[in-house]
Order: C-alpha cells, then sequence, then structure tokens
C-alpha cells in the first residue's frame, strides 16, 4: 500500500489521449449534464433559487476554471448540500435560496482556510492512493445505481439511450450527449405539449439574479447554513479534492495540481456562488471522467457550457428551466450511468496484493454511500492491516 504522494509500479502508466479538436470539446461540453441536470432543475424548481443567479453562478465558474486550468475541469452542485435542500430537511421553501446562499459563503471560507493553512494537503499525504482510487471507484458506482434508478422508471427510454450512448463513445465520443439530449428533448416534448407551448410563449428579456443578503440577520438561516456546509465538508475532501487531483493526474498528466490548488478554487468558486444567490458548488472527479469520455480534451469544454449558461442567464433563464424539466428520466439516467462507467474504468490496475484490494474494495463500497466516509473508513482499515492489528 503505497502513499497517495508515492509512484506505484503496479498502476499502469496514463495513456495518451486523442487530439483535441473544436468539435470534441463541444460534444464533450455535454458529457457532465447527467450529474448537474437534476440538481439544476431540483435547485430551481423545488428548492425555490433564482435560475438567473444558479446559471450565472455556474456559467461563470466554468468558463474561469476552462480557462485557468486548461482541461475538461467539470463544475457541479455539492451533493449533499443539494439532496437536503430539495428534501426540504433545513428550513422552510421561502427561506431555502438564503441558506444555500450562506452555505456557499461559509463553504467558500473553509476550503480558502484549508488551502492556505495546508490542512489541504497535510490530509491529503495521509490518505493512500489505494483509498483514492477506492474514492473513485464507488463515485463512479454511485453514479451508475443513481442512472439505473431514473432508468427503472423510464426503462425503454433508458435502456435505448444507454445503448445509443455506448455505441456512440466507442466511435464519436463528442456526438454522445448531443444525440441523447436531443431524443430526449423530442420525446419529453411529445411526452409534455404543454411545455414546448410554454417555452414558445415566454417572454426573451434580461434578468439579472436579486440579492439574498437580507438573511444575514436571521440566526435560525445561519445554524441551518452551517449544518449544510458541515455535512459536505468530507463528501467534497473525497470527491471534489482528493478524486479530482487523482482523475487530473491520471488523464492530464502534464497538468500541475494538488489538494491545496483544488481547494483554493472551491473556496474561491463558493463566494462567487454565495454572492450571486447560489448554491455551493465543487469539482467532481465523474464529471471529468465523462466529459473526457465525449471528446473533451482542453479547457474549451467547460468553457462552452459555461458560455451557454451565461447567455440563458441572463436572456433566457425560464426558458432554459422549462427545457430542463421537459428531459425525461430515461435520458437523465443514461447520462448518469455514462459518466459512472467512464470513471469506474479509471481505476483498473490500482490494486496490488490482497490488503490493497481489500482497502481499495471497501473504501469504494463505503463511498458509494458517501465519499467523505469511505476516506475515513479505507484510512482506518490502512492502518490496522500496516500495524497487524487487523488481518486478512
Amino acid at each position: 500500500m503505497t502513499p497517495a504522494t508515492e509512484p506505484s509500479k503496479a498502476l499502469p502508466a496514463p495513456q495518451p489521449l486523442s487530439g483535441a479538436t473544436w468539435r470534441g470539446d463541444l460534444g464533450g461540453a455535454l458529457g457532465d449534464l447527467g450529474t448537474l441536470l437534476p440538481f439544476l432543475v431540483g435547485f430551481i424548481v423545488v428548492a425555490g433559487v433564482q435560475p438567473t443567479a444558479i446559471l450565472l453562478a455556474f456559467g461563470l465558474s466554468l468558463v474561469i476554471v476552462g480557462w485557468h486550468f486548461g482541461v475538461p475541469m467539470p463544475v457541479q452542485p455539492m451533493k449533499a448540500v443539494g439532496a437536503a435542500a430539495l428534501a426540504h430537511t433545513a428550513v422552510g421553501t421561502n427561506d431555502m435560496p438564503a441558506v444555500l446562499a450562506l452555505a456557499a459563503l461559509l463553504t467558500g471560507l473553509f476550503w480558502l482556510i484549508a488551502a492556505w493553512s495546508g490542512l489541504a494537503r497535510w490530509l491529503a499525504r495521509h490518505v493512500s492512493r489505494d483509498v483514492i482510487h477506492g474514492i473513485v471507484l464507488g463515485l463512479g458506482i454511485a453514479l451508475i445505481v443513481a442512472g439505473l434508478r431514473r432508468i427503472e422508471g423510464d426503462a425503454v427510454l433508458g435502456s435505448a439511450s444507454v445503448v445509443l450512448a455506448l455505441m456512440l463513445l466507442g466511435r464519436a465520443g463528442w456526438l454522445t450527449m448531443p444525440v441523447v439530449m436531443a431524443i430526449g428533448l423530442a420525446v419529453g416534448g411529445w411526452r409534455q405539449p404543454e411545455l414546448l407551448q410554454a417555452v414558445a410563449e415566454t417572454a426573451w428579456a434580461l434578468t439579472l439574479p436579486a440579492p439574498q443578503w437580507p438573511a444575514l440577520s436571521q440566526p435560525a438561516l445561519w445554524l441551518a447554513a452551517i449544518g449544510l456546509a458541515a455535512a459536505q465538508i468530507p463528501l467534497t475532501f473525497g470527491n471534489a479534492i482528493l478524486g479530482i487531483v487523482a482523475e487530473t493526474r491520471r488523464l492530464f498528466p502534464a497538468v500541475a495540481v494538488d489538494e491545496s490548488r483544488m481547494a483554493r478554487g472551491t473556496g474561491f468558486m463558493n463566494l462567487l456562488a454565495a454572492g450571486l444567490g447560489a448554491p455551493p458548488m465543487c469539482f467532481g472527479a465523474g464529471g471529468m471522467a465523462a466529459q473526457v469520455a465525449c471528446g473533451a480534451r482542453t479547457g474549451r469544454a467547460p468553457m462552452f457550457l459555461g458560455a451557454a449558461l451565461l447567455l440563458a442567464a441572463l436572456f433566457a433563464s425560464a426558458q432554459l428551466t422549462l427545457l430542463l424539466g421537459m428531459l425525461p428520466a430515461g435520458t437523465i439516467g443514461a447520462m448518469l450511468l455514462v459518466a459512472g462507467f467512464s470513471l469506474t474504468i479509471g481505476t483498473a490496475g490500482s490494486s496490488r496484493d490482497k490488503e490493497a484490494r481489500a482497502v481499495l474494495l471497501t473504501t469504494a463500497a463505503v463511498s458509494v454511500w458517501n465519499a467523505g466516509v469511505g476516506v475515513v473508513v479505507g484510512v482506518l482499515l490502512e492502518a490496522g492491516l500496516r500495524a497487524r492489528v487487523l488481518r486478512i
């Protein structure tokens, strides 16, 4: 079992990716929408977040990270925060947008402190490569399971979309998500013609987000926001810090990334989100794998998606919300499953002996449920095996 900072002789050398093309980056820009869309629609429709605010936050962040890193770096909603918000476990719906903005502020401050104090790098030094690959594998399986659950209620469209996506991935990856989404929108329009009519009748107008900061004077909202932010920290460390660093080094070994840099980026993104009144955001290893599988090779991919979201935020947020709501469950499920498949295959060859496999698979199993807890379990199991307290 090798520390994360040391190279592993059993790991295969990173294989060079095919050359970057404009069409590949354009097609890859849609690769991560399977993860983004369900939360985007849920935040807007269920939690009451302003469409302009959330679209601006994601659009600006995607453009900035694409330009800054130069690789297909995804920006995703924080899943623990999103799940809690959509389940209404914090406060009433009317106050949820303010709670989410405050949670983004607290999250941003925490990760900036973790980056500048060296806490993120110190924690990463104590997490082995097998634990990291276990996190990535578990997250991939979790995406596959989430996709299958959505496909279960829309089996014909979902199954057909998965088969089509897997066929396209091996032949013309850049076409995968555009084709799957086009079919999904066609089926959704046929099933819900009233939404198409609503899109046509909605006026186009310049829209700016309204501030959420009157909530600063309400202690109850601060308590709710602290609870949301704290629940997300372990999951973010596992997926958006350790996971994305491992995936970037695997796919783009020439890019200089480390845990402090990703923590710093997460911090700045969330301060931006808080200022716009949007929910917390993070990077995601699954999103990068999905974008690359669909043809993305450079930072143009997130910049393309970010530019589209910015235009929609300012001039067509209502229309985009209706269109996103029109995508069938089978289509979104297929997108999630493809993203998970792309992520899991990247962990091949990371195990070396019986103990290493035990750490890898145990971490993966727990990470399917929660990547943050997976980190803790994996580190403790590995420590127990090294100290011979545990034997297998």
